[in-house]
């Protein structure tokens, strides 16, 4: 005899374990990123200063190679 799986409701299908999100591995595509200290603030500050996005692309494309120096 074939046995049809019980058909299970979406609060059961919540409570089973084997159901759980695992979210996907952040790749690293270039070292720089681990060993820069970006200053989160900093950004903020420029965006408050700049705000015509054009500017703002500049100064922050300004830090960024700043960074890299």
């Amino acid at each position: 005899m074939d046995e049809q799986p019980k058909e299970r409701t979406m609060n059961e299908i919540r409570q089973v374990k084997d159901n759980v999100y695992t979210p996907p591995k952040r790749k690293v595509i270039n070292d720089f990123y681990r060993k820069v200290s970006f200053d989160c603030q900093y950004v903020v500050d420029l965006i408050k200063e700049f705000p015509n996005e054009t500017e703002l692309g500049k100064e922050i494309i300004k830090y960024y190679n700043s960074l890299k120096g």
